[in-house]
């Protein structure tokens, strides 16, 4: 009997702790701490019918150890305050709307189930709940305010739903365990915030809506597990560092959006970035864009560009040739290809005016350069510093060399020949050269990624992507006959060659 009894009170008290840990409510709005009668002993509560900030600040003020809430059988319903404010200096709440800070810095709080009609979560109302692993429930969310996850480290589980209209400032920043982002089925997104998701480490992927016309400064910076993106076509307006220190990123497409300029420091010190789309729309490389992308080989940049902002390429020290600058870019920033060691040419188009500061200091492995700019660019400060500039050579037009030999900073070059000479023909075993008639007949033993054709004043004639290894280039309409021939292969080699065309 006495084992009997000892039985049955164990059993009562396990459930006597079962009822304090898990509260169940059902309430008018206002009506929380009334139902609780000042018992907060609880682990999670359920509360069904409705409620506003009232009963949110109820919470707020009596119960932030609590580590599970339901609020799917509720709603949320607006209130106006005359006389006090709550959750800060607010007086406003509007109804289907988690309130602001509502469950800051709540540290226990791991789920949360949200009324399935709520469509706005405030600024704040989630931050540093570094335990919250899942959010579920709500199906019409149109709106995440600034700061609303902000350091939720372990949250995993969220539902973005088609709704979803605007992701605020730091709105997941610092959520390292999300692990993917896909917001493809979110037609009406059109904003993505700062830092809006910004060192979400353990993010694999990230998937954007067509419609999405704006992401902010550092919207998915230190995103360090992302390895490819598509950027989509309605964007229009990016702010600066969006990708920056994304050091698993590989690939980017931006082919199909519409943005003008590429901001500063956009791909900054993606280590492992080595395949760049961008769009022919773009007008600049913006300051340090591209900085410190130690793995990048080579670049296409559309013909539409004509500025490289400082340091834009500064530190990509895998680069084979710095030739990619199309016809029309006009100046050249500080720095701009700071201690590129591989490269073993450089060309500097024709239209260049100025050169910044330091531009090419670093570029030991440079040893020729071309300039196909009759008078030669301004130059800023030690342009061609740190470089053994005297042991290179400069390739000029024939009518130029004594005004290059005449210039300071151009003259230290070593050698400045003039660049017509087919005597001066570079030769290269795997890319084959000739001429039928007035067909250039180009014959490589690797597949041709990129074939570029120039007269020997830079003006580019010709280009194309073929992916093959044989290209005839019909030269009946270019004049004169030496031409400047680029050809880079799938490999990741780039041979320049000078060509004469000899009609008999």
């Amino acid at each position: 009997m006495f084992r009997k009894t000892i039985s049955f009170l164990l059993v009562l008290c396990v459930a006597i702790v079962a009822v304090a840990q898990n509260k169940t409510v059902t309430i008018e709005c206002g009506g929380l701490e009334k139902a609780l009668s000042g018992d907060y002993s609880f682990k999670s509560i359920t509360i069904n019918g409705s409620m506003d900030v009232r009963d949110f600040v109820c919470i707020n003020n009596h119960a932030t150890d609590i580590e599970s809430i339901d609020l799917s059988g509720c709603s949320i319903e607006m209130y106006d305050s005359r006389d006090e404010q709550y959750l800060g200096i607010h007086t406003h709440f509007a109804a289907g709307e988690i309130p602001p800070s509502a469950f800051l810095g709540f540290t226990r709080l791991t789920t949360v189930k949200l009324p399935s009609d709520v469509r706005s979560i405030a600024e704040g109302a989630f931050a540093g709940c570094e335990s919250l692993v899942s959010v579920t429930g709500s199906s019409s969310i149109e709106h995440i305010g600034d700061f609303a996850f902000s350091g939720c480290v372990a949250l995993n589980e969220i539902e973005l739903p088609a709704t979803l209209c605007r992701v605020g400032d730091y709105a997941f920043d610092k959520c390292a365990s999300l692990p993917q982002l896909d917001l493809s089925a979110c037609p009406r997104l059109s904003y993505i915030g700062v830092r809006a998701f910004a060192q979400n480490t353990q993010l694999a992927s990230i998937k954007l809506p067509a419609q999405l016309s704006t992401i902010a400064d550092a919207a998915f910076a230190g995103c360090s597990g992302v390895e490819s993106v598509v950027l989509p076509t309605g964007l229009v307006n990016m702010g600066e560092g969006v990708f920056a220190a994304c050091t698993q990123l590989v690939s980017v497409d931006m082919s199909q959006c519409t943005v003008k300029d590429l901001p500063a420091w956009t791909f900054s010190a993606c280590t492992l970035l080595s395949n760049v789309e961008l769009p022919e729309s773009l007008g600049s490389i913006g300051e340090g864009a591209f900085a410190h992308c130690i793995s990048m080989q080579k670049i296409a940049l559309p013909s539409s560009v004509n500025t490289l902002h400082d340091f834009a390429f500064a530190g990509c020290c895998a680069m084979k040739a710095l030739n990619f600058m199309p016809e029309g870019v006009e100046s050249i920033g500080r720095y701009a290809f700071y201690h590129n060691t591989t490269a073993e040419y450089t060309v500097i188009p024709r239209t260049v005016s100025y050169i910044d500061d330091h531009a090419f200091d670093g570029c030991i492995s440079s040893d020729i350069f071309y300039s196909f700019r009759e008078m030669p660019a301004d130059l800023g400060e030690m342009v061609f510093a740190n470089m053994d500039v005297e042991q290179k050579t400069l390739n000029v037009e024939t009518v130029s060399v004594p005004i290059y030999e005449s210039m300071e900073q151009w003259n230290d070059f070593g050698v400045i020949n003039a660049a017509t000479g087919v005597d001066e023909v570079e030769v290269a075993d795997d890319v084959k050269v000739v001429f039928e008639n007035y067909t250039l007949k180009v014959v490589s033993a690797q597949e041709i990624e990129d074939i570029r054709l120039f007269d020997i004043s830079g003006v580019m004639l010709y280009m194309a992507q073929p992916h093959t290894y044989n290209v005839d280039i019909d030269t009946r309409a270019y004049a004169n006959n030496i031409y400047l021939l680029q050809v880079a292969t799938v490999d990741g080699r780039q041979v320049v060659l000078k060509v004469a065309r000899v009609i008999r």
